[in-house]
């Protein structure tokens, strides 16, 4: 008997230490309102629970509430609705009753519990929107992006929504391998794994982890990060596991994905050892590993195989969907994947300096990523410099995508030129140059430290110097002619008579200046001065040796009929010269025309008296 008192005395004082009302109420004042501050939350509510006096109740309810704003704002919203449920189901009565039922609404609503919330117009428009949508998947049809958006606005935490939003995508995804349909799967899939992690089992949730990884591996092209997480839940989780090591082992060899898709990281991709990922992908390297794989030729030809192993396996068996359809990856179209690998493997090769075997990679990803048109623009221009005018947008845009692809096809280009000397098909050797050295410093090409796109542009910069030393050197020979004729031309003016009619007369030299013989002095200095702007030499920009021929011609002509027709006695001479000879022409038209007379022709006949 003297045991049982003792302890009955023992728990009466603990119950009473407990309930330290007024040593609870101050501790609970000095409270964070943080994340860090909620087991003191939940060890102050649970002492005052234990008091069972209306203040103690009334403290409680206010530490709870509290409680649950904080994990909502943390983003844990489903164990907020416990907290408030606790409140509201305490059978005790408070200012945070009313206001955990109003949170508790919201939460039901965003989750989707629609049956928590009972009948209401916006609980019977989420389920019309539900079948709707049930019925798209049923029939295999895209769902309209529309009643996504506005089930996403009722219930975006919703899980039975998102998963079957996921298996509206998949279907997507089994028609073409869209990056935006794989990035929109794994968003979904963190929904349910940020405001659901609670209610998804172990085993569900490796399953999504390997998905999210193979999607974004093959699918995107993009490290799969997820996978980090698969291995913290289960590191012995064979799968990811596997994978994992294949990541790894492709990271070693590859350089970064953004520094291939880029145009400025490939600007400074240097000292890569492209040797070893043409071994790791084509050649000897040992062969990667993976349950139920097999082995294979090389290792590119593996990974194609995995990665339609997995992303079958994801798309037939669909993590957490309860739809039983299995869906099949699509007959034509290549992932992210397969085109990184492809430009790489094309860079590789032209660091090689095996241009032909890179060929092969560069067409496959060509053929696919640019329209017909695009495809014959650029094909034109790098086998026969055709489409001039059109290639230079065809090459930026390639750029900006495919940087490794644009220097592919200026590659070519170039060592079309070095093979054929002057002999460049339609277009002009000398603009062929100028096109690449100006796309080479449109680029930035010269701040490069990628050895390729260096090699490229030394090439390019020694043969335009060296087309504009020649180009210098006829310009020199040309003004030195050009002088020596002007000279030769004033000492003949002032020792000898004008040209001959034979020399002048055959030359309009009105015409040549665009203007009437009555012109005035003031109009052929003027129309001379218009000449020589439009034609001079030094008033002109980059132009063939071809066009710079044609204009020295035109100058020449001008500064010939200045000279003439400035020249007041030499003007009256070279009219009387045109004049003569225009009258010498017209006579020797007549007589030519069938006799000397104009009465009949050659029958006209004379008889003078008796002669014969």
């Amino acid at each position: 008997m003297r045991t049982y008192i003792w302890w009955l005395w023992i728990s009466l004082a603990g119950v009473w230490a407990d309930c330290d009302f007024i040593r609870l109420s101050k501790r609970s004042q000095g409270l964070q309102y943080d994340e860090h501050a909620l087991p003191q939350y939940a060890d102050i509510a649970a002492q005052l629970s234990l008091c069972k006096t209306p203040q103690a109740e009334a403290l409680r309810h206010q530490l709870l509430y509290k409680s649950g704003l904080i994990q909502i704002s943390i983003g844990d919203e489903l164990r907020a609705m416990e907290t408030f449920q606790e409140i509201v189901n305490s059978g005790e009565t408070s200012n945070y009753v009313p206001l955990s039922q109003n949170r508790l609404q919201e939460i039901y609503q965003q989750f989707g519990l629609w049956d928590k919330i009972g009948s209401s117009p916006l609980r019977d428009r989420y389920i019309s929107l539900m079948e709707a949508l049930s019925s798209h998947v049923d029939r295999e049809e895209q769902v309209p992006i529309e009643l996504k958006n506005e089930l996403f606005d009722l219930s975006p935490f919703s899980i039975e929504l998102r998963v079957l939003i996921n298996d509206a995508l998949y279907y997507e995804l089994s028609k073409t391998l869209s990056i935006n349909v794989a990035q929109s799967i794994i968003e979904n899939y963190k929904v349910v794994l940020g405001k659901h992690r609670r209610h998804v089992s172990v085993a569900e949730k490796l399953k999504i982890y390997t998905s999210m990884s193979a999607l974004q591996l093959f699918v995107m092209a993009v490290p799969p990060t997820n996978l980090m997480s698969c291995l913290a839940l289960d590191m012995d989780y064979r799968p990811c596991r596997e994978l994992s090591k294949i990541v790894s082992k492709i990271n070693s060899v590859s350089p970064p994905f953004a520094a291939i898709s880029h145009a400025d990281q490939f600007l400074e991709l240097n000292h890569f050892q492209w040797d070893k990922l043409l071994n790791f992908y084509v050649g000897d390297a040992k062969l990667i590993k993976y349950n139920g794989l097999g082995n294979g030729k090389n290792n590119l030809g593996l990974l194609r195989r995995l990665q339609q192993v997995l992303l079958s396996d994801v798309l037939a068996n669909r993590p957490l969907s309860q739809i039983k359809r299995k869906w099949t990856l699509p007959t034509s179209g290549r992932s992210a994947l397969e085109v990184l690998q492809d430009l790489m493997l094309c860079e590789a090769y032209d660091q090689m300096l095996n241009l032909k075997t890179a060929d092969a990679y560069f067409n496959d990803v060509v053929s696919e990523k640019l329209s017909s048109d695009e495809q014959a623009i650029l094909n034109g221009f790098v086998n026969n410099f055709q489409s001039m005018d059109n290639i230079n947008e065809v090459l930026h845009n390639l750029w900006q995508d495919f940087p490794s692809l644009a220097l592919h096809a200026v590659r070519k280009s170039l060592k079309t030129l070095l093979s054929r000397g002057k002999n460049v098909g339609g277009s002009d050797r000398d603009q062929v140059w100028a096109l690449l050295e100006n796309f080479a410093k449109n680029h930035n090409w010269e701040t490069s430290s990628n050895e390729g796109v260096v090699g490229a542009l030394r090439t390019i910069a020694s043969h335009t110097k060296r087309i504009r030393e020649e180009q210098a050197k006829f310009q020199q020979q040309r003004q030195q002619q050009q002088r020596q004729q002007h000279n030769f031309f004033r000492q003949q003016q002032q020792h000898s008579s004008p040209p001959a009619a034979s020399d002048l007369s055959k030359k309009d030299l009105y015409k040549v200046l665009g203007l009437s013989q009555h012109a005035s002095a003031k109009d052929i200095r003027k129309s001379y001065l218009t000449f020589t702007r439009k034609y001079h030499p030094d008033k002109q920009g980059q132009l063939t040796v071809k066009e710079k021929q044609k204009n020295e011609e035109k100058m020449s002509q001008i500064n010939e009929a200045y000279e003439i027709l400035s020249n007041e006695e030499k003007r009256k001479e070279y009219d009387l010269q045109r004049t003569g000879s225009r009258g010498h022409q017209r006579r020797r038209a007549s007589f030519s025309n069938g006799g000397g007379f104009p009465f009949g022709g050659g029958n006209f006949k004379m008889n003078f008296g008796g002669f014969s």
